[in-house]
């Protein structure tokens, strides 16, 4: 879980002027309350539009999501991921795209290994609301180490973990495949999103990972999230 100093450093991006060459980052924490005002679920979630010498293109990347367990197969986790769709379509806007332009939801989920039973129903969650996943055999993925910048100094070197990425393209959920250039375009801007608030020395080991990913046309299958790695 990110810190709160590194929260702060993220809320400050609303704040930051639309510069040329520059990607538009945006973070967003939603508290969701029932009737009684009590707290229901909570989500948190950040954007990233490509500088304007990219093509037009929104990723919104979901991190976090608590929902209490009275309200737990209610519906409210479904609202939960469409949400982040509204502040997509703002920073199109904003950054003088086409509200046409591609849009997608990514997220980092632990790999499924059939024997813990909270990790396969998050990741039926999703396989049910449209997600994907990216085969993790043609593009492993990894996420940054999250652990204290002392932890990792004892440690001698980061230690980035395998994850897995769901995705849901906006309007192309029946596609199962894609390129292998875009796939490489969304690591990017996870990793530049992460890069903001992690040391470069820590995010090195991934960008180098990056640079040997698959690119250009080769089609990278879409799996459902749920399927064992074989």
């Amino acid at each position: 879980m990110e810190t709160r100093s590194v929260l702060e450093q993220r809320f400050a991006w609303n704040a930051e002027l639309l510069l040329p060459n520059q990607p538009l980052l945006h973070y967003s924490m939603i508290l969701a309350l029932d009737s009684k005002k009590n707290v229901a679920a909570v989500r948190d979630y950040s954007a990233i539009v490509p500088p304007a010498s990219e093509p037009p293109r929104v990723t919104l990347h979901l991190s976090h999501l608590w929902i209490h367990p009275t309200h737990r197969r209610t519906g409210i986790a479904g609202w939960m991921r469409a949400l982040p769709l509204e502040t997509g379509r703002t920073l199109l806007a904003q950054a003088h795209h086409s509200p046409d332009a591609p849009m997608t939801l990514i997220a980092e989920m632990e790999l499924p290994n059939g024997k813990d039973e909270d990790r396969n129903l998050r990741l039926l969650a999703y396989e049910k609301a449209g997600f994907l996943k990216v085969d993790p055999r043609s593009v492993p993925y990894l996420q940054p180490d999250f652990r204290d910048p002392s932890q990792i100094d004892a440690s001698g070197t980061p230690q980035p973990i395998p994850m897995a990425l769901i995705l849901r393209r906006v309007g192309c959920e029946n596609e199962s495949f894609v390129p292998a250039s875009l796939i490489r375009s969304l690591i990017h801007d996870l990793y530049t999103l992460y890069s903001k608030t992690f040391r470069s020395c820590d995010m090195a080991p991934l960008w180098d990972r990056w640079r040997t990913l698959p690119n250009g046309p080769t089609p990278i299958s879409l799996l459902p999230p749920t399927q064992p790695e074989s």
